[in-house]
């Protein structure tokens, strides 16, 4: 996603990843079934990234400067 440089992408993969997390994992609290572990994991996923990825917006990192040459 090197074309979407707002920050407001990874709030909402963050709400979106926290949401899909929740619900697979109060489907798997229900009883174990592949639904709930794929909702789990496309939730922890999303969730994961968004908060990593927030990083590249801090000033000061090298991700947020962009291309670098060496």
């Amino acid at each position: 996603m090197a074309g979407i440089k707002s920050p407001w992408v990874n709030v909402v993969g963050a709400t979106i990843g926290g949401l899909a997390l929740g619900y697979g994992l109060g489907s798997l609290y229900n009883g174990f079934s592949l639904y709930g572990i794929f909702w789990a994991v496309l939730g922890f996923v999303v969730l994961g990234w968004a908060i990593f990825d927030r990083r590249r917006f801090r000033p000061g990192t090298p991700e947020s400067e962009g291309k670098t040459i060496e």
